[in-house]
């Protein structure tokens, strides 16, 4: 197994795309290749006292792989192939220069997967015939981390988040011991979970008694009455134990429309979204309904369907194997009376749609990096019943936060996953007194969407942010949860992981 101690290789692993966490005191990074090389490293570490986190993809925005306590670096990118399964016919994919194996079973329509393929690279692999559906919005992010977060994204509309495809598990615990988790084996009592490691050795934890929001949702440990196992550790952002080996289900892959509707006012492009959600409802097929305000159209000016009278967009994805689908939706694009339609029926124009979705963050950030500066931007989600009362707050933070900057070109934009109620604001700060400006509409609009019954992350998890509220750095889940549940997760780690040396600072703050 693979160690440094080189400058230049530990700088590598010292941050992730928030750009805000950065690791200070790191010993060395290690380079597992096998769930013994993992179980090796955590009994040195737990022996010598040694902090120890885990580095995935670096995809993420909120410092869950920075290795803020210092100590180990456990990079999981070598951990690429996965073998031995009964049943399952090993695959291989090459992408962009690596090389991955997964275990397929076509008729099952299941696969174990190594922690380190990518989100693409798994795509990839599965295709032309089979899909992983959750399809989490980062494609280079590791599966493994994609788990661990219990990632998701536009599709989670029609599929749900990561969690939902997960079958099993292999974990390995702080302490060095192996668990395989079947899902159904091990179901909690009320909320206690009893289970033993492939050593033997019996475990007990009782998960929090705080009640999840009916709403998509990724922050804290996974709780509820007759839970089972698997999900304690799908969005436990590594403070439990390792992911080794995921057991995922997959589909036929469909045939896919999408289409972007343009609207003359936001009102008219949420009201075509209800009546897409509404016949999603009914048994239509719509995979996917996302959002662009026209702040967010503004940045993507420079792509030739935008105009200037388009106040909003909304997009929209359709798996349709039969042409009754595709003409409800019709249907319901032209009751909706959109200035202009686009529709993809091809996989040329299918292409030229997803390249449009993803200018939006890339000329988003071009502006901030010509400016020296960082987005805040939220996550956060409500319950259907709740959602007009959370856009009539996202528009007055919007525009209060324009006041600041006087800069309507490019000040705030509104954009997402409006079939989940989930939209993100990315407040764009030129300056720090902008920053301190948009930090107090995103810590207002936190307390809305709780207020609401809704989640303060839907898809990033909470990682290692904390907010600063009356000269105090909050931890982040604390607005959500309050001590009482940050003591409560704590206690589920104490129990699994004595020492607290796995990824140190996540969810809940280092001791």
């Amino acid at each position: 197994m693979r160690r440094s101690t080189e400058a230049e290789i530990i700088e590598q692993y010292a941050d992730d795309e928030s750009n805000t966490f950065f690791a200070q005191g790191v010993e060395a990074v290690v380079f597992p290749e096998s769930a013994d090389d993992v179980a090796q490293v955590l009994r040195e570490a737990g022996d010598a006292g040694t902090p120890v986190t885990v580095s995935g993809g670096g995809t993420g925005l909120t410092g869950a792989r920075v290795a803020t306590c210092g100590g180990v670096i456990m990079t999981m990118e070598l951990m690429a192939h996965e073998s031995g399964h009964e049943g399952f016919e090993p695959v291989t994919v090459e992408h962009q220069g690596l090389r991955y194996t997964v275990m397929l079973d076509r008729d099952r329509l299941l696969a174990w997967c190594p922690p380190a393929i990518t989100l693409d690279a798994l795509d990839a692999l599965l295709a032309p015939d089979l899909l992983f559906p959750p399809a989490p919005t980062e494609q280079s992010a590791m599966l493994g981390g994609a788990v661990a977060e219990n990632a998701s994204g536009a599709r989670s509309f029609m599929h749900g988040a990561t969690r939902r495809w997960i079958e099993a598990l292999e974990v390995v615990l702080p302490t060095g011991e192996l668990l395989r988790l079947r899902r159904g084996q091990v179901v909690a009592d009320g909320r206690t979970l009893r289970f033993a490691s492939e050593a033997g050795i019996e475990h007990e934890v009782t998960a929090p008694s705080y009640q999840m929001p009916q709403t998509k949702n990724a922050a804290g440990l996974f709780a509820a009455d007759g839970m089972d196992l698997v999900d304690l550790f799908v969005g436990s952002e590594g403070i439990l134990g390792v992911i080794t080996a995921v057991l995922i289900r997959v589909t036929p892959r469909p045939t896919l429309f999408s289409d972007t509707a343009f609207f003359a006012t936001e009102e008219a492009a949420v009201a075509h979204a209800d009546a897409l959600r509404q016949a999603a409802a009914e048994g239509v097929p719509i995979v996917s309904i996302e959002y662009y305000d026209s702040g967010a159209l503004r940045f993507m000016s420079e792509q030739p369907q935008v105009k200037p009278e388009h106040q909003a967009a909304i997009f929209t994805e359709l798996a349709a194997d039969d042409f009754d689908a595709v003409e409800v939706v019709a249907e319901i694009i032209e009751r909706s009376e959109p200035l202009d339609d686009w529709f993809a029926d091809s996989n040329r124009e299918l292409e030229a749609q997803r390249t449009f979705r993803h200018a939006l963050p890339e000329s988003v950030n071009t502006w901030l990096r010509q400016h020296g500066t960082d987005k805040l931007c939220t996550d956060y989600a409500v319950p259907a019943e709740a959602f007009g009362r959370m856009m009539d707050a996202y528009r007055a933070s919007s525009e209060a936060f324009l006041e600041v900057t006087a800069r309507p070109e490019a000040s705030a934009v509104l954009f997402g996953h409006m079939g989940d109620h989930h939209l993100h604001v990315d407040f764009l700060p030129a300056d720090d007194s902008e920053q301190t400006a948009a930090m107090a509409e995103y810590i207002h609009l936190a307390r809305t969407a709780i207020g609401l019954g809704g989640t303060i992350t839907a898809e990033h998890g909470v990682g290692k942010k904390t907010l600063p509220i009356e000269s105090r750095d909050v931890p982040y889940l604390e607005l959500m949860y309050g001590p009482e549940g940050l003591d409560e997760i704590a206690q589920v780690k104490r129990a699994l992981d004595p020492a607290w040396l796995l990824n140190p600072g996540n969810m809940v703050p280092a001791p």
